[in-house]
């Protein structure tokens, strides 16, 4: 199953009617009143011919169990399915559970009462089949057949072949219609997904190009610093007349380019992935990867003498996105480097508990923004602040650090801790049913 069709599956459900009732449909409480002012009256009709009779009687009890429901309905204790399910159900019953004592009747045209029976039957099941499930179709068919077979073993007068005709004809409609209703119903139900699943293409379109947008800023801002580094130690070189001193700018210059080169191929990497080579996950060894990224910032460490620790387990292993870790931790260092008074230090460890592994950056920034730290934990992006050396930055970083966690069933959280601030990325171990691992 592809990841689109897993996110449809989580919130999309099969329409399993033709036609829905609304609770709030003045059609459905019009059809309310004109059924109980129905039975009403057959219960007032025959209570003036026949004081409280059986048929009376009978009345009686549809209207009460009909209003009853009603009242529940009203009261949101009954589903308006439920409560149209018994008003035709209640209907086709009342209709033929009488059948011995119309029997009984001198004055009964039984021809008629049963053409009249089989009308009420055919109707209920077409509405049960149109605002219910089709297969109520094949319900009303075998109770209706149990009543005919009824009919003609009480009333044998009437001939076979009406009875023959009668059971063909309800039958045929009531196959018929089950058929018909679920191929229309599927139908709908494909029209429905398709809708959705352009719906959600357009969405992940949006989101993927803005989300673009927003890395080429990050790769704009990013690299206008090394750069200029490069620039810088290029013109010191060339002016240097030591060679001693010339082969340590080189170096420098050198180590500029390495990091300005992985940076750069990073963020491409990353600005160009799709949602395929996003979960190009691998065994990574997260001791060696932060090894390598402190290499590659050992300058932006000496510009401010601090000393950045790996305390990250050597046998810490994850199963990940090595781009995506990179990336992020790239991103953090940056930012606890940037905001790090001089002479401190950087630690980088590693935690694990029952629901996810953890990486934690800790710097000793002395000026917290917590409110800032709340916004970018839920998601926003904020403004950027000057570091301690009125370093610039783009103040969407970390924002896209967190949404590119979330798609990969991780997430970012910030925390001012009593010597500065945590930045700690959490892995989950478990992959929650609705977790799109998909880039948008």
């Amino acid at each position: 199953m592809s990841i689109l069709e897993t996110t449809l599956s989580t919130f999309y459900k099969d329409k399993q009617v033709l036609v829905a009732i609304n609770r709030n449909s003045i059609i459905f409480h019009v059809l309310i009143i004109l059924v109980l002012a129905g039975l009403a009256t057959n219960f007032f009709t025959e209570y003036q011919l026949g004081g409280l009779n059986k048929y009376a009687a009978k009345h009686l009890v549809v209207f009460s169990i009909v209003l009853i429901s009603s009242v529940i309905w009203k009261l949101k204790w009954m589903t308006t399915s439920l409560l149209f399910i018994i008003m035709v159900y209640i209907n086709i019953l009342s209709s033929t559970i009488y059948l011995p004592f119309r029997l009984e009747d001198a004055n009964l045209n039984f021809e008629a009462y049963f053409s009249r029976v089989e009308m009420i039957v055919f109707v209920m099941g077409l509405l049960l089949a149109v605002f219910e499930k089709p297969w109520h179709q094949f319900v009303v068919v075998g109770y209706n057949t149990a009543f005919i077979i009824a009919c003609a073993m009480l009333y044998p007068e009437l001939p076979l072949g009406k009875y023959i005709l009668a059971f063909i004809m309800i039958s045929s409609v009531g196959a018929v219609s089950f058929f018909v209703f679920n191929r229309v119903i599927r139908l709908q139900n494909e029209l429905q997904e398709q809708h959705q699943v352009v719906s959600v293409q357009n969405e992940e379109l949006m989101e993927l190009t803005t989300f673009r947008k927003d890395i080429m800023k990050i790769i704009a801002h990013d690299l206008r610093t090394p750069i200029h580094q490069i620039s810088m130690l290029t013109t010191i070189t060339r002016n240097s007349k030591s060679k001693s001193d010339r082969n340590e700018y080189l170096g420098l210059l050198q180590q500029s380019i390495d990091k300005t080169y992985g940076m750069l191929d990073n963020l491409l990497n990353w600005a160009m992935q799709n949602d395929e080579t996003l979960k190009s996950y691998m065994d990574i060894n997260l001791y060696e990867l932060v090894e390598g990224i402190k290499n590659q910032y050992s300058q932006n460490l000496s510009e401010k003498n601090l000393s950045l620790v790996n305390a990250v387990d050597k046998e810490f292993n994850l199963f990940y996105s090595k781009e995506v870790f990179q990336t992020v931790i790239r991103n953090l260092l940056t930012n606890a480097i940037k905001f790090s008074p001089q002479n401190q230090r950087i630690l980088i460890d590693n935690m694990e508990n029952e629901s996810h592994f953890s990486l934690r950056v800790h710097n000793m920034a002395e000026q917290v923004d917590e409110e800032k730290l709340g916004k970018i934990n839920t998601g926003q992006i904020v403004t950027s602040s000057l570091g301690t050396k009125k370093e610039k930055g783009s103040g969407k970083g970390l924002f896209i650090c967190k949404r590119m966690l979330k798609k990969n069933n991780g997430g970012l959280k910030l925390s001012k801790s009593p010597k500065g601030v945590t930045a700690e990325i959490q892995i989950f171990k478990s992959i929650p049913f609705e977790t799109n691992l998909g880039l948008a």
